[in-house]
């Protein structure tokens, strides 16, 4: 006698299976042989459970994802893996990086067998910081780790990454996110340029069609040993002079993606500048004869602090059709030719969103209907955002600066405390906050 479950035809089953959680649909398989055999695995409800996985940077975790990807196994259904580096504050026991390459490199291997397209839709990078326990095992006081070790954990998880990538030969189709969605944490700048070198000969990146990632300075400690604050020194004196390094590392990204259509790229200020260093910065960008994304449709540039010239012709190079603009920082020059070039008929822009751009160190107000977002004594101020699109994006861009102070509010205070977390620089104690 064939029990009524058994009975029922398979298009009954699955609909019976979008109904359920993932536990009852592993008690419902393990019923019998012929309803498990009705049940498919590449069913979208019972995938979905399986498409997205943060795994920690850690032994454990990484060899139960080896595990889970390898043949017969559900984590094979992984399409959308965030790898997240674990910020200790106990240094004394580093983690093994060798060791933490070989596990992820043998389940980015599975994958790549046993999936069913043979990559991984999307790749995200992260940061977090682990709380401490006491020795009875109550939660310990609360200590945020020093930005030292933040940084440094997001190039240790950057670089194994990136190593097992090489050697299983992974391809990401559609997102790579290198730290783009982490307040607080960035990788330097510096450590993005191998990737040319690493991936020219293989499809790894080929079919990649979103980057973002936020960048900084790279790091040196002025005084070892003394928490928190005494990282904030990179190893250069410019940070305009990082920023256009790193967009020309950018650049030379162009040859591994060829077919990038969205470029989102964040800049973090580990430290505060004065003026002077921002604007005696004496390096340029410049372009290279392959260094042209052809198929990008939109960039989103966020915290540079870079001159007219430079931004104009990162621009021009890369020619989006969609570009936002936030938290610019010009460094010398105006913004005269930027807005030019958008507003021409004969550039690619179609549409942009610039919001709270700063020249000579004011906040840009355009002249267009709509309030500041604090106020200033004297002087009533149009919004430090515009957005314009289709016919209306070629209209001519004007603007001004304020010439009262600006006057205390809640609004200000808030603002710059966004800013701040944001953008930077970190300030003492903030580090786990930040993690988010």
């Amino acid at each position: 006698m064939i029990f009524a479950l058994e009975a029922l035809p398979p298009e009954v089953i699955d609909h019976v299976v979008t109904l359920l959680n993932l536990r009852d649909i592993a008690s419902l398989r393990l019923t019998g042989r012929n309803v498990k055999s009705k049940i498919s695995l590449s069913q979208p409800h019972v995938a979905k459970f399986f498409a997205r996985k943060d795994v920690e940077l850690a032994a454990e975790p990484l060899e139960n994802m080896a595990l889970m990807t390898s043949q017969g196994h559900l984590g094979r259904l992984l399409q959308h893996c965030t790898i997240t580096g674990v910020v200790e504050n106990d240094t004394s026991s580093a983690p093994s990086i060798d060791e933490h390459v070989r596990l992820l490199t043998k389940a980015f291997t599975n994958l790549k067998r046993h999936s069913s397209n043979g990559m991984l839709a999307s790749l995200f990078l992260r940061v977090t910081a682990r709380s401490n326990d006491s020795n009875d095992g109550t939660p310990a006081p609360d200590t945020p780790p020093p930005h030292r070790e933040i940084w440094a954990t997001a190039l240790r998880t950057f670089r194994v990454t990136v190593a097992a990538l090489h050697a299983s030969q992974l391809p990401i189709d559609e997102h790579l996110d290198i730290f783009g969605g982490v307040l607080g944490c960035s990788l330097a700048y510096d450590a993005i340029l191998p990737l040319t070198r690493l991936f020219i000969t293989t499809p790894v990146l080929s079919w990649l069609k979103k980057l973002s990632m936020s960048l900084s300075s790279p790091y040196i400690d002025s005084q070892e040993g003394t928490p928190d604050v005494a990282i904030d020194v990179p190893h250069r004196s410019s940070q305009r002079l990082d920023v256009v390094l790193a967009l020309q590392d950018i650049l030379e990204l162009s040859s591994i993606m060829p077919n990038l259509e969205s470029l989102d790229v964040h800049w973090y200020k580990v430290r505060n500048y004065r003026f002077t260093e921002l604007v005696n910065a004496g390096t340029h960008l410049r372009s290279n004869g392959h260094a042209n994304f052809a198929h990008l449709k939109a960039c989103t540039l966020r915290g540079a602090y870079i001159s007219e010239s430079d931004l104009l012709d990162f621009v021009k190079i890369i020619h989006p059709a969609a570009l936002t603009m936030t938290d610019i920082h010009l460094a010398s020059g105006t913004y005269a030719s930027m807005f030019e070039y958008l507003t021409s008929s004969d550039t690619s822009v179609r549409s942009y969103h610039l919001d709270d751009l700063h020249e000579g160190g004011r906040l840009v107000h355009f002249e267009v209907p709509g309030q500041s977002k604090f106020r200033y004594r004297g002087d009533t101020m149009g919004p430090s955002t515009l957005t314009r699109q289709a016919e209306e994006a070629k209209e001519m861009i004007r603007y001004r600066f304020a010439l009262g102070r600006v006057l205390g509010s809640v609004e200000r205070t808030r603002w710059l405390r966004r800013k701040a977390l944001e953008f930077g620089p970190p300030r003492p104690g903030q580090g786990r906050s930040m993690l988010s």
